[in-house]
This record gives structure tokens, C-alpha cells and sequence, in this order.
């Protein structure tokens, strides 16, 4: 959960981005972290279908709850940054043209 924190503090803008691609960074850094949510919830379910974590166990409520709710929150931010970084396109074209 820390370490889920840490990421959200970062996509939430209270914190500095590790990462500075101008006006990529926002999609770069949400895909980043909705990967590794990803990569958590698999390495869960994996040890749910070995035994290892049962229903209502403190683990499956963190991948139910926690971080389900992380993965969707990086899956927006990631769609909001393409948006951004289609409006910028957009407005370097529209520049581009003035100027022709």
C-alpha cells in the first residue's frame, strides 16, 4: 500500500513526477503505474488460484478494494494525458498553419 502511496500522491499532483517528458509525462508516468498495479494483481491472483490467498483474506480485500480503485485511477489519468497530448498536437498544427 505504500508503495501504491507513493504513486498516488505523484497522479494526484501533490507530489513532483520522478519523470519529465513535457507534455507526455502525465501519460507516460499513469501507464507506468497502472502496469506495475497490474503486474501486482496478477502476482495476487496467481497465489489465489495456488492456495496461498483466501477469500476474504487481508490480501483480497487489498486487491479488491485498494487496488482495483489505484488501477482505475491510473487507467484515467493515462486517458487524460493522451487527451492532453492530443490538444497539444492540435494546437502545434493550428500554429503551424497560421504560420503558413
Amino acid at each position: 500500500m505504500n508503495e501504491l502511496d507513493g504513486y498516488v500522491r505523484v497522479l494526484l499532483g501533490h507530489d513532483q513526477c520522478p519523470i519529465d517528458n513535457g507534455v507526455m509525462t502525465l501519460q507516460e508516468y499513469a501507464n507506468a503505474v497502472y502496469s506495475r498495479g497490474m503486474a501486482i494483481t496478477i502476482e495476487i491472483h496467481r497465489q489465489e488460484r495456488e492456495g496461498l490467498i483466501s477469500r476474504n483474506s487481508p490480501m483480497y480485500r487489498f486487491r479488491t478494494g485498494e487496488l482495483r480503485t489505484f488501477c482505475e485511477m491510473a487507467h484515467r489519468a493515462a486517458e487524460l494525458g493522451s487527451r492532453r497530448l492530443t490538444y497539444a498536437t492540435l494546437l502545434f498544427e493550428m500554429r503551424e498553419e497560421a504560420d503558413v
